[in-house]
């Protein structure tokens, strides 16, 4: 019995199917590699354009992924060093940097786990800002860490900070500390041995001065390095005012992935397209 056979309409009819497996075979590869290539340029430029437009807080040092902050909260810290913090938090949050967030008194309190988005510093800043002025005084709404509010004890805010660091498995991180330097004397010798550790493990270490008196300055600077200061340039002195980020590198990176992309699409119409027979 002979089955009927169905011609599709203008078919091209094949001498021999043999000769064109090598070249099928050739083309179906193409186009896994191709598809491959087309798949993995777009994953580079998902990943590329979460990370464009990301700057570095003029408080961090180059190559900080993560910026610990360690934020002075002793009885010392009021009124126009309050204002001082403000700028300091809005400006982190301008940057668009990964932070940690951690206050200390005579003992430490890890706020804000590493990799937190700088948003998350917002929400601390309103305490940090004047609700209205008595006698030409600002006053400041009661925060809720007032209760904890007394001696200084800045190498409690350090061990904080590396152990919030070393928890999360940060590898390029920076400690960043936000204080007036009036460290208490006591709290010498457990500083003194902190900076050295830190210096060890080469974690660097920024330092904010709120009106810092100059020996508790020269005493600091002994300790980390002049260079550990932040450049008072970085800064002005209403809270309204914002640091300046340190402006972001070109996207070279997303810019060539996107030549990439064109390239590879062209690619594909140009040996994937689909064949068409002119006719006679």
């Amino acid at each position: 019995m002979n089955l009927p056979t169905i011609r599709r309409r203008d078919a091209v009819e094949l001498a021999s199917l043999d000769e064109l497996r090598r070249p099928a075979l050739r083309t179906s590869v193409l186009r896994v590699v191709l598809a491959a290539a087309l798949a993995a340029t777009l994953v580079g430029i998902v990943l590329a354009a979460r990370s464009a437009g990301t700057g570095r807080a003029a408080v961090l040092p180059a190559g900080a992924t993560t910026g610990c902050v360690v934020l002075d909260m002793s009885a010392s810290i009021s009124g126009p060093i309050y204002e001082r913090v403000a700028t300091t938090l809005r400006g982190i949050v301008n940057a668009n940097q990964s932070i940690c967030l951690v206050m200390f008194s005579d003992t430490a309190y890890e706020l804000l786990p590493p990799n937190s988005p700088p948003g998350a510093l917002l929400q601390f800043v309103p305490f940090f800002v004047p609700v209205r002025f008595y006698g030409g005084r600002p006053q400041f709404a009661q925060s809720p860490w007032d209760q904890f509010s007394g001696g200084t004890r800045i190498s409690s805010g350090l061990i904080a900070a590396d152990q919030a660091l070393k928890r999360a498995g940060v590898k390029h991180g920076a400690i960043l500390i936000v204080s007036d330097l009036d460290d208490s004397v006591a709290d010498e010798p457990a500083l003194d041995a902190e900076a050295l550790r830190l210096q060890r493990e080469h974690l660097p270490v920024r330092i904010v001065p709120l009106f810092a008196t100059t020996t508790n300055r020269n005493y600091f600077g002994a300790l980390f390095g002049e260079n550990a200061f932040v450049d008072p340039s970085a800064f002005v002195h209403r809270a309204h005012k914002h640091v300046q980020p340190v402006t972001a590198a070109a996207p070279w990176g997303l810019l060539a992935l996107g030549i990439v992309l064109v390239l590879l699409l062209a690619g594909n119409e140009r040996w994937n397209g689909r064949l068409e027979v002119e006719p006679a």
